[in-house]
Formats: structure tokens, sequence, C-alpha cells
């Protein structure tokens, strides 16, 4: 895999209409300078807000969520006097990288939020560097990088009002797999997995990500030679062994809302909850099985897209299925660098296309439930409902 070196980066879509190819030049000249991604961040942010206007008046810093964070920045791994049914806090004992770092700076509710949105910002840089050194390409770059933008996994940083952080935790995977240095990458997976849970399972597409960039070839004792393997896998044992020395240092015990009664419930909204998750990245998770198939890697296949599923099934174990699926976001990466690896650049220009307008066609769905779908407006429709009284 090569990196572009020419920031004027050549237009070479000659099957697309006068009209278009000038407004893609014009998209790659906005782009071709030196502060190009900061330009990208910008772009993201901006289509983010305007696809799904967040709602500010939902936030109540005084509610469970928000109760539970103040006590474990100020209590961290203390469950003395929890109730593990009622408590938020409970819930969130070894989740503790925000509540910890928001108790060292003084953070307010509204602190927080700042964080996750500054978290996201930073997600839509690693999501920009990580497609730019898949495919060579800053417009492909931009373009994915806004697609995270309009999906439940970017666009959380700024509409979430409740105290979950996935944004950081989604941020911090996508950082190790922006950075290709082995410390780097174990500290990020060290700390999203002190995030949420959820983040673990999701640290083996980060280290499939690297197996692909890097690797000559994609058999698995290859992979075992890598160091970004080896520090993504680090983080996750760091953790490991942390939480067990937590656990039995302060007497804590794990919390658990996986449910087999919830899979059960929800398995009619999977379908729905699925897509939410990676939204137009979806393409890239097919062609990269379709493509593995076809150059008989089936071991790395079956793990690939075995992995997902069953990350899909645990997603429904919990209420919230979109928030869940989110995590799968390192996994649609991962699925662009196999299709840059093994397809054609053609194929992964038209198949990042076909991702960008999925997404941005897919309005703000989330999945909560059983039967549960709510819709975040986007912006305009946001402001006409505030003038004519109806929010």
């Amino acid at each position: 895999m090569t990196i572009a070196t020419d920031p004027r980066l050549k237009v070479r879509d000659d099957d697309l209409r006068a009209t278009a190819r000038r407004w893609l030049q014009a998209f790659d000249r906005l782009l071709s300078g030196r502060w190009w991604l900061a330009v990208v961040v910008g772009l993201a942010f901006a289509t983010s807000i305007v696809a799904s206007a967040p709602d500010y008046s939902q936030f109540d810093p005084q509610d469970a969520s928000w109760q539970a964070i103040e006590h474990n920045a100020s209590h961290p791994f203390d469950q003395s006097g929890l109730d593990p049914v009622k408590d938020r806090a409970y819930n969130f004992t070894f989740r503790v990288t925000v509540p910890l770092v928001g108790g060292v700076l003084g953070l307010s509710p509204a602190g927080y939020l700042v964080l996750q949105g500054l978290s996201g910002l930073g997600l839509f840089a690693a999501a920009a560097l990580v497609a730019q050194r898949i495919t060579g390409s800053r417009r492909l770059a931009a373009l994915t990088a806004i697609s995270t933008g309009l999906m439940w996994a970017g666009a959380c940083a700024f509409i979430e009002v409740r105290a979950n952080f996935d944004a950081v935790a989604i941020a911090l995977l996508v950082a190790a797999m922006a950075t290709r240095r082995p410390p780097l990458i174990a500290l990020c997976t060290f700390l999203a997995a002190w995030t949420d849970e959820r983040a673990i399972p999701i640290v083996a597409f980060v280290a499939l990500y690297h197996h692909v960039a890097e690797s000559t070839n994609l058999t698995w004792p290859r992979a075992l030679t890598l160091p970004q393997v080896w520090g993504a896998a680090a983080g996750v044992a760091i953790h490991v062994v942390t939480r067990i020395v937590a656990s039995s240092a302060f007497d804590i015990h794990q919390p658990s809302n996986l449910g087999a009664s919830y899979i059960k419930e929800q398995t009619s909204i999977l379908p729905v909850g699925m897509w939410t998750g990676l939204e137009g990245l979806w393409v890239f998770v097919a062609l990269a099985g379709l493509l593995l198939w076809k150059r008989r890697a089936y071991t790395l296949d079956v793990a690939y897209l075995g992995t997902i599923a069953a990350f899909a099934v645990l997603a429904i174990g919990v209420v919230d299925v979109t928030r869940s699926m989110a995590y799968l976001l390192p996994a649609g990466l991962a699925g662009m660098a196999v299709v840059a690896r093994l397809g054609s650049h053609r194929l992964v220009r038209v198949a990042t296309y076909a991702a960008f307008t999925l997404t941005a066609l897919w309005p703000m769905y989330y999945a909560g439930g059983a039967f549960t779908l709510y819709w975040h407006y986007p912006l305009p429709l946001a402001l006409l409902r505030n003038l004519a009284g109806l929010s």
C-alpha cells in the first residue's frame, strides 16, 4: 500500500460528468494545502451537525448516569453502598478512563460534553489518516471522515447527552489504527478498554488492520511477527491484568447488562440495528469478505465475518443496539484496507463513493430497543420545529 506524495491529487474520474468532475477538482484543491486534515475535520464536523442537530434540552446533569460519573470520578473502584440493579455507578465501575480524567481536570457535566466533542474531532482526524494511508487519496480520506460524522459512531460525540462516552472509546480505537507505533497502539487500546467493555473485542479489528497494512502476506504466522499486532494485544492484556488486580484490591465485582431475554426480544431490530452501526461502510465489509474468500484466505475471512456476527448478537443483548454496533467502525476501516490490498484502486474508489452516498442518504436513526427507532432530526428540520413550537 502506498501513500500519495503529490498533494494535487490528479483527477482520473473520466467516467464522471463534466460538472461532477469540476466539483471534485474543486474539492481536491480544497484538500491540497498543508492544513488539509484540519479542513477535513471541519467539513466532517459541520456535516455531522447539519445532518443530526444536537438537542441539549435533553441534557440533565442530575440524571442517574451523570450522578454515576460524579461518584466514579471522586470514588473510583468503590461499590460500597451501591445497588447492582438500581445504581448506574455500579454498572460504570470498570469504565473509569473518562471519569478519572474528568476528576483530575475538575470537569462539570458540561465539561465532560466538551471533552466528548473534542474526542469526536479527534475521531474524524484519525479516520481520515487511516483512510488516506489505505487509499493514498485525500479525497477518499475526506469522504470517509465525513461518512463517519454522518453515522452514530461520529455523531454521538455531539448529540449524545447521556454519560456514555462511546465517542471517546471509538476515537481511541481508531487512533490505535492511525498510529504505527506499538507503544501508542497499546496505550490507545488499553484506555479504550477501560472506557467501555465493548471496545475489547473490537481490538481484533485494530490488529487485523495493521496486519493487512504492514504484512507482506496475509497468513497468520506473519501477523504474529508484527509489533503493531503485539501492541494491540498488549493493550488488552494489560487491561485484563489491571482489571483483575483492581477487582481483588478493591473487592469489586463485574456488572453485566447482557441478557438472553434481550437477545430473544430484540432479534426483530437486529437488521436495522446492524445497519445503523456502520451504514455505508457495510459495503467494505461485504467486499472484504468476498475478496478474502476469492483469495482463499478462508481462516481470515471466517474470523473477520464471524467476529462481526458474534458482536452483532452481543449488541442485541443490551437495549441500545445502535450504540453497541457503532463500535464496529474499526471493522469497516479494516474492510477498506482489505479491499485496497486485494482489489483494484478503482474498486476502492467506487466503493468509497457508494459508502458515502448510502450513509448520506440514510437518516440518523437510532435503534434503542425491540420496537424502538429514534430519528435525530437534521438541523434545518430541527430549526423549523423550534420555530413552529413543536420541539
